[in-house]
């Protein structure tokens, strides 16, 4: 009597566990929330929409472009430094040099993350 309750409780979990995988597998991907239209696709857009605001913008960079440098805000008055070109994989950066200007460029690659107030 307890074999044959124990392989109606086996079957009946191997039945619903069966039905389970195959909802799971026929149901609709969950919507994930709308993002806000103006969401920029790309990052050159995020950082020329940023720039575009007059917003400072802080650059976290994998290597930095100048020794002990990993972190740039900018604009920055101190350093006279300033995006100078965004293009669609690389970000420019524009700073006095001698007696004239110094263009620094770096491909997305190299930068780690982009933080902004918003």
């Amino acid at each position: 009597m307890l074999k044959i309750k124990l392989i109606t409780i086996a079957a009946a979990l191997a039945l619903g566990l069966g039905l389970l995988a195959v909802s799971a597998k026929n149901a609709a991907p969950a919507v994930a929330a709308q993002l806000d239209e103006s969401t920029p696709n790309h990052f050159s857009e995020l950082i020329s929409r940023a720039t575009a605001d007059g917003k400072a913008i802080t650059f976290d960079f994998v290597v930095p472009l100048v020794t002990g440098e990993r972190v740039w805000t900018l604009p920055d008055a101190n350093a006279k430094r300033d995006i100078s070109n965004v293009g669609t994989d690389y970000v420019c950066f524009s700073e006095p040099w001698n007696e004239g200007k110094r263009e620094r460029c770096t491909p997305f690659s190299n930068i780690t993350s982009i933080t902004f107030l918003k």
